[in-house]
């Protein structure tokens, strides 16, 4: 009589699975956080062009940062730069004793416009030099507020400054030519005179000396690079 085989048998059952070959699932990693500089780079990068998004491009961009790094350039640093720069315009440079760029324009139009009341009132407001000093004006006015709010260059109110003048001295001109005594005009020579003042006051102001340096300072490599990573806007001079 065969001996009976009372070990425990495995379970032969089609389609189930072995309890000892199942694995407890991966667990799942945290998203890496980039840091703040980081996070500039893949904004960056993900500005270029697609050819240039690249390893290569990547790690040039590490580079810079490093770099930057190394010879104590920034981001913070350059914005500090740029906004001591930006304030030039309305605060003025210490060399310059008080006077700024902005408040000197402002007294140009402000100025202009008496001269332009005193024209309207004496030659008539059909006359062509008081039409084209009214053109003048506006179109500084317009350009003066879009500089003050950061939404027009600098060198377009420097243009705009010298038709102003151009405009202003010919309708004053106009205006001697019918007073009794060119010298003695009254109320609107002295609105002439500060608006001359003003322009040679503009003239004198270490204003461009100062962006100048400024530009110099910023504009080589990696500063460079790293103004437009950091979104630095350029400080431009009056010119």
């Amino acid at each position: 009589m065969a001996n009976a085989d009372f070990s425990p048998k495995q379970d032969q059952t089609p389609g189930g699975f072995d309890a000892g070959s199942y694995r407890e699932a991966a667990p799942k990693t945290e998203t890496a956080r980039l840091t703040p500089a980081q996070q500039k780079l893949v904004g960056l990068e993900a500005a270029l062009p697609a050819a240039l998004r690249t390893q290569g491009a990547a790690l040039a961009l590490s580079v810079v940062v490093m770099l930057a790094a190394f010879f104590g350039v920034g981001g913070a640093k350059l914005k500090a730069k740029a906004n001591e720069a930006a304030k030039w315009y309305t605060v003025g440079v210490s060399a310059d004793g008080g006077y700024t760029l902005s408040e000197e324009l402002t007294t140009r139009a402000n100025t202009a416009a008496n001269i332009l009341t005193t024209g309207v009132n004496t030659l008539g407001a059909d006359n062509a030099e008081v039409l084209a000093a009214q053109d003048a004006l506006s179109v500084f006015n317009n350009d003066l507020d879009g500089v003050n709010t950061g939404k027009t260059r600098m060198h377009a109110i420097y243009e705009d400054n010298a038709a102003l003048g151009a405009a202003i001295d010919q309708l004053y001109a106009k205006l001697q030519e019918q007073a009794a005594d060119p010298m003695k005009m009254g109320a609107v020579q002295g609105q002439y005179g500060q608006f001359n003042s003003a322009a040679t006051i503009i003239g004198n102001l270490t204003y461009n000396e100062k962006v100048y340096d400024y530009q110099k300072d910023t504009g080589g490599f990696p500063a460079s690079v790293l103004k437009s990573l950091f979104g630095v806007k350029e400080v431009e001079p009056f010119a």
